[in-house]
């Protein structure tokens, strides 16, 4: 059942899947989409157990999302979210740029790592957002919107894993419609579906199924608030559009590992024609509907069904049983469930029980009935509040961004003369007297590739030393193309002897990446970082020429400002 925000209990194993999907689908994927399964079928622990296993290994961002999702299915929404905050720390280590300055935009492990850092958001927001349905003081509306709305900025179109793209929209969806922000949730479902149907080869009708499932779920919850401050007309065809998605859920279930999901359209189909014709038969559905989905393990379904069922009844003309299964529907409410779950349950025993006659429930039906309009009022200024952080991520994004690109040298993705000045600038204002080390580093013959291979060959060539340059450098470390064939490194803390190693490995790294048909002529100079600047530069550029003039294989460092010494690599 969906997690919070709706109408579903506090856990999400049923009818929330959490973007159960994937794209040519490999070992690691498929070991993720079953753990997936087992959590949501009623397994949690049997998953918890295999994906400890599994991270034994190394970590694996779809194992550590996994086995959150374990634990938000076993109750544990804390651990869940510090199993989400792991993912982050993964990710926000290596999201947009790189250690060594910014990366070349758009590449593809870029992107999915995006795709990952936008599901452990939205997932966060979520877990938190249940933790708080316990705790109400700890809900913090402005940071869950801006943590959904980061996730929706940080997922771009560039992700090709249908896994990732589908499970990301899945998961904002979720985060929006738990804060009942129907209008928001919709389209990242609906994406979730397309991500799923264009991408995936194995799964595609797993995928399909639960993305019904949550297009049904979500407006079966809105039809339930716009009955709720009298909208009908509305609400009858949100209703009708629940009960289309669920029957296109049951037409893709068609598969022995989508039983469990199968059951879950038929309840929520039935629940969703519980206010129309036929009432008597969508009771019986209801019904069997529950004892099919209990029998998967999905005891969740209780609290949310009840309430329709309920309805069904009294329509049908079974009022002392409508009012005893309204009674049960409050009584089945678990302890973290959302405000949609309880007031449902009681808004539904509240107006049966004013229509057998009781006063005290009309008075009490006439507050709730305020309380729903007020609340449908609370719900439209948070709509609105939601669509202004959304706003505002994408413009900082979108500084954020500019701000990489006119620090970024177009061609090989390190950074530019731009981004050399601003370090050295910073390095200067500092009172650090710590060493720090340049590294010039100048491609020899560069005219005579481009002469034989065209502009192209020295392009790729320019690229290669760049991507050996940066394969060898630390966190925190700039490496810089000055223009023409010319690199700079800057690396902090580094004293001559380190330097001068690593300038040594740069050499070789370039040469296992071009082959000996290119050279390149490396210079040191190192001094204190507070006086980091042109005097460093010239120096270790000067130790390049040398050694450029000299072609020698053995590098040398120099202090700043000494006598130069060089090597050529």
């Amino acid at each position: 059942m969906r997690n919070g925000g709706g109408m579903m209990v506090a856990d999400s194993t049923g009818l929330r899947s959490r973007g159960d999907s994937g794209a040519g689908m490999n070992d690691s994927q498929a070991d993720v989409i079953r753990l997936l399964r087992l959590a949501q079928v009623g397994q949690p622990e049997q998953a918890l157990v295999r994906a400890d296993e599994l991270l034994r290994a190394g970590p694996s961002l779809g194992v550590l999302y996994a086995r959150a999702v374990a634990l938000r299915c076993l109750g544990d929404h804390e651990g869940a979210v510090q199993g989400a905050e792991k993912m982050l720390a993964i990710t926000g280590a290596r999201a947009v740029t790189s250690s060594a300055g910014p990366m070349a935009a758009g590449t593809s492990a870029e992107a999915e790592m995006a795709g990952w850092h936008s599901i452990a958001l939205a997932f966060r927001a979520c877990q938190q957002m249940l933790i708080s349905e316990i705790s109400p003081q700890l809900f913090d509306l402005e940071s869950t919107l801006h943590d959904l709305a980061q996730a929706e900025a940080a997922l771009t179109n560039d992700v090709n894993d249908g896994f990732v793209l589908a499970t990301a929209h899945t998961g904002l969806g979720h985060g929006y419609h738990d804060l009942r922000l129907y209008e928001l949730a919709l389209p990242h479902y609906e994406a979730a579906l397309r991500a799923a149907l264009t991408h995936s080869a194995e799964i595609v009708a797993m995928t399909a199924v639960t993305s019904q499932l949550n297009l049904a779920e979500l407006h079966l919850n809105w039809s339930v608030e716009l009955f709720r401050i009298r909208e009908t007309a509305r609400a009858r065809d949100k209703s009708a559009t629940a009960a289309r998605h669920a029957v296109r859920a049951q037409e893709y279930a068609s598969i022995d590992e989508t039983v469990s999901y199968s059951a879950i359209a038929d309840l929520l189909a039935a629940c969703a024609d519980s206010s129309g014709e036929a009432a008597g038969e969508v009771v019986v559905r209801i019904r069997d509907g529950l004892q099919a989905v209990e029998q998967h393990g999905l005891r969740e379904s209780r609290a949310f069904a009840l309430p329709f069922l309920a309805w069904a009844l009294e329509r049908a003309g079974r009022l002392p049983e409508a009012l005893e299964v309204a009674a049960q529907a409050c009584d089945a409410l678990p302890a973290d469930a959302t405000w949609m779950l309880t007031s449902a349950a009681y808004h539904t025993r509240a107006a049966l029980l004013a229509r057998a006659g009781s006063e005290s429930a009309r008075a009490a039906l006439a507050y709730g009935d305020q309380l729903a309009k007020t609340m449908w009022r609370q719900r439209l200024r948070t709509l609105h509040n939601a669509r202004s952080v959304q706003i505002l991520q994408r413009v900082t994004l979108e500084r954020d961004r500019v701000q990489v690109l006119a620090h970024t040298d177009a061609l090989t993705g390190v950074g530019n003369r731009r981004a050399f000045d601003v370090r050295v600038a910073e390095l200067n204002r500092s009172a650090d007297t710590a060493e720090v080390a340049m590294i010039v580093v100048d491609v020899d013959r560069l005219k005579a590739v481009n002469d034989a291979g065209g502009h192209e060959a020295g392009d790729l060539t320019l690229q290669a030393v760049a991507g050996a340059l940066t394969g060898q450098v630390r966190a925190g470390d700039l490496v810089a193309r000055l223009g023409g064939d010319e690199f700079v490194a800057v690396v902090e803390g580094t004293d001559q002897s380190q330097a001068t190693a690593l300038a040594d490995r740069m050499a070789q790294a370039v040469s296992l990446a071009l082959g000996s048909g290119v050279t390149v002529s490396v210079g040191v100079a190192s001094g204190p970082a507070c006086e980091a600047g042109a005097g460093l530069l010239h120096a270790a550029d000067r130790a390049m020429y040398a050694a450029k003039r000299a072609s020698r294989v053995r590098p040398r460092a120099v202090k700043a400002l000494s006598t130069d010494q060089s090597r050529t690599g």
